[in-house]
Parts: structure tokens; sequence; C-alpha cells
């Protein structure tokens, strides 16, 4: 009597000793399978982390801002012109960078709600703009550039419209003509180089 009742009270211990596995084994995978998403999210920054350093290493090789890259190349042509309403742009190309540079500096202030705009003529697709700023310098570009045909600076309100308005602040074409800007100059030194074996005579 005394053993078999021990032996029914040890079977509900057994009984509980084996719920007790199942709920460790249980516990164990459901640790395992939480623990599988982390590792493949931390393996994904992982990779997310690579590529972008890879290309902060890219860009810093490659040199700096478009307008920076189309100025330094062996190839640049550069122009400078006046805006009408004061500061300058430097407009620089480069066929080997097919690239095209536009630096403003000294623009003017402008009145609430208005900023000024950089845009590329493009052969086939009609206009792009290059840059905006409420007159900070800028130094933008664009590449690909071997189609623009014509770079037009205007002032225009706050939402840049689709096309540039007709009032340009400067509208240059291309290829640029290094000596454009210093051709009034040139005319006048030669004006006054003429006139003076005229005098002599």
């Amino acid at each position: 009597m005394n053993g078999s009742h021990s032996q029914h009270r040890d079977e509900p211990q057994d009984e509980d000793l084996g719920l007790d596995l199942v709920d460790q084994v249980a516990s164990s995978s459901r640790a395992e399978r939480n623990s599988r998403p982390k590792r493949w999210i931390l393996g994904v920054v992982g990779v997310v982390i690579v590529a972008v350093l890879a290309l902060v290493v890219f860009s810093l090789l490659n040199g700096g801002p478009k307008a920076s890259k189309a100025a330094k190349a062996d190839d640049a042509v550069i122009q400078t012109i006046q805006l009408k309403n004061g500061g300058q742009a430097v407009l620089s190309s480069s066929a080997s960078e097919d690239a095209i540079g536009v630096d403003l500096t000294s623009l003017p202030g402008l009145a609430d709600g208005q900023q000024y705009v950089v845009w590329a003529v493009h052969e086939e697709t009609g206009v792009s703009v290059v840059a905006s700023s409420t007159g900070d310098d800028v130094d933008a570009g664009l590449t690909p550039a071997g189609d623009v045909l014509a770079i037009h600076i205007t002032v225009e309100g706050s939402t840049i419209p689709s096309a540039p308005s007709e009032d340009t602040e400067a509208s240059v074409d291309l290829p640029l003509d290094p000596g454009a800007s210093e051709v009034p100059d040139a005319q006048d030194s030669g004006a006054s180089d003429t006139s003076t074996p005229g005098a002599d005579d």
C-alpha cells in the first residue's frame, strides 16, 4: 500500500517534469526565432552602412561640387558675366567631364518671395533647373551636359515655374566663349590704341 501510494504520488511529479521540459524547449525555440530576425536586420544595416561609406569615399575622390568639377578640368572653358541687377556669374564647361558649372557671387538681395533661378536649356528635353537661391552664393552644376544649348539666370517667385521668365538676369549660349566677358574692355582699349596713332599723325 505504501509503495503503491508513493508511486501514485510520484506520477504527477513526472508529468510536471515532462511539461517543464516541453516549456523549456518551446521557450528556447521562441528565443532562437526572435534572435534570427535581429541578426538579419543587423546584417542589412551593416550592408547599408558599407554602401553609404563607399558612396561618400567615391564622391570625395571624384572632387566636390559639379561647378568645381567643370572649372578644374584640363579642358575647362570659363566665362564671366555680370548679372543685370548686380552680382556676377562664372560659368564653366568641360567636354571631358561632360559638365557645366555655375558659380554666382555678390547677388543683390531680393524682395520676399523671390529667388534667383539658374536654368539649363536642353536640345531635346526642354529646360531644367540647375540651382536656385534667395541671395546666397551659388556653386552648382549639371552633368551630363552635352545637350545643353544655353544657360539662363532669372528672378522668379517663391514657386519655380515650368519655364524661365522672359526677363533674364543673364543668358549665355553654349559652347562658352572665354573671351566674351572681356570683349567690351578689348574694344575700348582698341579704340584708344587706334586714336593714339591718329593723333600722332
